[in-house]
């Protein structure tokens, strides 16, 4: 098959489960032979650009920085297309495809909706966040959430009713589409999680390597945080439950990843500095690696579709810790492979960490129990299920033009 896909968000350089797992389904349906495009927004400020990326083809479409969300100094995660309708027609007309799969929300999925729609063309769209993603928890009690929220559920749904298929990465987030007023049916697909990549370590020596690697401690359990740094993520939940935690046990907590709010400077204004590491962003090669060097993985977020990074977590041997809200219950099991925190709680949260820590032979037996389940989520059966759904797309179409 030929096929387009139409990426808001995509890595690099946006550090986000959905922009990572939309490149590692390119890249897959590539690696089973498929002839794979990519319309995402470019680096380059305001010009279009094409370049390789593995078997796969990306068309960079000029785009500005999202100044919302800053990544570092003079840096940002995201960029946004900017009037991509050219671009996005010019390569629906060359390229033809078979079908055009693309993200929601976004401006340029909504823009190739139309423009695919127009030529008739197979579609099929993943939607990977809704309006509850962009806020603070503390904030959606607002008035000016509850004024936008359901503004944002329109834009979404006028965006997905016209697609042939329509898909989502969980059992939950399904149903969020259906309770806000998806009429047709919502086929859930896991991002899916590369298992030759992510693994567990080795040996001790191992271990000891690449904590040396990353700078944290050998004589004490280390709890991994991976992610952006932005309100909705509740970074801010963990950093109130790490002194409750070290009370009770011995423990270090590494960050991995860049954001828009100043974790070093909570992490000094509550005198954390020696319990915990910063990494910064990690690449492709690093981050399988970082996974090994920790005993835990947690996830206070309250605004996962999914959760990449925990079933990134969990093929590395990690007993996870989650907050029990949205889909992380559907991939942290409590007490199986790891333990669900009351959403916000920082006490809970650290009783659950400090209660995981504590017991060795407990975070053993749970990272076990982790590898289990995560093997459903493998990558190569994700990219199966994405192949059904472009077939049953373009079969609709088919069959449509034939009535």
């Amino acid at each position: 098959m030929k096929i387009l896909l139409v990426a808001d968000l995509y890595y690099p350089p946006t550090l986000g489960g959905s922009a990572i797992a939309f490149r590692r389904l390119a890249h897959g349906l590539a690696l089973n032979g498929h002839e794979v495009w990519v319309v995402a927004p470019g680096l380059k400020g305001f010009r279009h650009y094409v370049e390789r990326d593995g078997q796969t083809v990306v068309i960079r479409c000029r785009s500005i920085p999202d100044l919302r969300i800053i990544s570092a100094p003079g840096k940002t995660t995201v960029r946004v297309p900017l009037i991509p309708d050219g671009i996005i027609e010019r390569t629906l007309d060359r390229l033809k495809p078979d079908v055009v799969h693309l993200q929601a929300p976004g401006y340029a999925g909504a823009i190739a909706v139309r423009l695919a729609r127009k030529r008739n063309i197979p579609l099929v769209a993943t939607c990977h966040s809704i309006p509850e993603n962009y806020w603070s928890p503390k904030d959606k009690g607002s008035n000016v959430f509850k004024a936008v929220k359901d503004g944002l559920w329109d834009m979404i749904l006028a965006m997905l009713d016209p697609c042939d298929l329509v898909c989502a990465p969980t059992v939950t987030a399904c149903d969020l589409l259906h309770e806000n007023g998806l009429t047709r049916q919502a086929i859930p697909i896991s991002n899916g999680i590369e298992l030759d990549r992510y693994r567990p370590p080795s040996s001790d020596e191992e271990i000891r390597q690449l904590r040396s690697r990353f700078g944290f401690p050998q004589d004490r359990p280390v709890v991994l945080y991976c992610g952006r740094f932005s309100p909705e993520k509740r970074v801010d939940v963990l950093l109130e439950a790490i002194p409750s935690v070290l009370r009770r046990v011995p423990a270090h907590f590494a960050f991995v990843g860049t954001g828009a709010l100043d974790i070093a400077g909570e992490i000094e204004s509550r005198g954390l500095a020696g319990a915990v590491t910063l990494t910064g962003l990690l690449d492709d090669q690093a981050m399988p690696l970082v996974y090994r060097a920790a005993d835990a993985f947690v996830l206070p977020s309250e605004a996962e579709l999914q959760g990449l990074v925990l079933l990134e977590a969990a093929a590395s041997g990690l007993p996870l810790v989650g907050a029990n809200a949205l889909a992380i219950p559907e991939i942290v099991h409590h007490g199986v492979n790891g333990y669900l925190h009351v959403p916000g709680n920082a006490e809970d949260l650290a009783d659950r960490l400090a209660d995981l820590l504590a017991d060795p032979e407990l975070r053993r037996a749970m990272g076990r129990r982790g590898l289990e389940l995560v093997a459903k989520h493998a990558i190569p059966e994700s990219i199966k299920q994405y192949e059904e759904v472009y077939r049953e797309a373009i079969s609709r179409v088919a069959t449509a033009d034939r009535a």
